[in-house]
């Protein structure tokens, strides 16, 4: 037994092969309707469908021969023995190919800063996260294993096809045609140095501090930037970045995130139009990790 889903509903579902699926004609499917709802005699469904008795017990007997229905019950009627039939399934399945997917999760709906990469249940793109190597115009190394968190977050609202992520540096013209999740700053993620520019939130290339095109203000250091933009490598796509000048200031984007994602889908406090954030972390336990985001705009 299998399941077939629709958005957020599911039906139970018998994968059939193709003698089975041969015998159906549109008298053999009105039967299995009517089954679908209750198990029924074939006498009962023969006078709910304005058929002849006997035309009814050849369908139910070539129906049960291709493992279509089943007997649900026994009953006895004048001494004889009469036979109360169900469908196998709620629906039924052909495969085409054996080209299986992931299974989509079904769970609550996502936040609007992650909608654009989730279709179907099945996430439509991919982590890319600074290589640990030192690399770029920079020279440095990324350590953005905050991007963990982001990961654990897409798992509730959606499934995905291996590799889940890329290092900047196996970023390829064939992923950049598609959505792009971006963590780390422009220090260590390459992808984030080439779209810096066209942010409304971005970083000084020299000082990386985050000014705001927005607001018109810079940001010192620990702050971290979520910013969801048309993709800048190709039309149509879109892009979500969660950085910050280091690792620290990028995981309080990815802790933005996870904790004030309702607040971040209304917009920019300076443009209620443009989903792009910047953040500021605090530590409210003293246990030397960052627990609480504060939304600077």
């Amino acid at each position: 037994m299998t399941q077939v889903f629709d958005n957020e509903r599911a039906l139970e579902a018998e994968i059939v092969d193709d003698a089975s699926i041969s015998v159906l004609s549109p008298e053999r499917l009105r039967i299995l309707r009517t089954l679908a709802h209750a198990p029924k005699y074939p006498a009962e469904v023969a006078k709910e469908l304005r058929m002849q008795a006997q035309t009814a017990y050849y369908h139910f007997r070539v129906l049960q021969d291709a493992g279509l229905i089943k007997v649900a019950e026994y009953a006895e009627k004048g001494g004889a023995l009469a036979k109360k039939y169900s469908v196998s399934a709620q629906a039924l399945v052909v495969l085409l190919n054996e080209d299986w997917k992931p299974m989509p999760l079904q769970k609550k709906k996502p936040p609007a800063l992650l909608k654009p990469f989730i279709g179907a249940g099945f996430l439509d793109g991919k982590i890319v996260v600074g290589s640990p190597d030192a690399h770029g115009k920079y020279r440095a190394g990324g350590s953005d294993y905050a991007a963990i968190e982001l990961a654990m977050l897409l798992g509730s609202f959606a499934s995905f096809a291996p590799p889940l992520y890329l290092l900047d540096t196996e970023v390829r013209d064939s992923h950049r045609r598609g959505n792009l999740l971006l963590v780390g700053g422009p220090k260590v993620n390459m992808l984030v140095s080439e779209a810096n520019a066209a942010l409304p939130i971005r970083f000084d290339e020299k000082t990386f501090a985050v000014k705001s095109s927005l607001s018109r203000k810079t940001y010192g250091e620990g702050v971290g930037v979520v910013e969801l933009v048309e993709s800048q490598f190709h039309a149509g796509k879109k892009m979500l970045v969660l950085a910050g000048a280091d690792h620290n200031a990028t995981r309080v984007a990815v802790l933005a995130l996870l904790k004030k994602s309702a607040r971040m889908d209304e917009g920019n406090l300076f443009d209620n139009e443009s989903l792009a954030h910047v953040v500021q972390g605090f530590d409210e336990d003293g246990d030397g990790i960052v627990d609480a985001v504060e939304i600077l705009e």
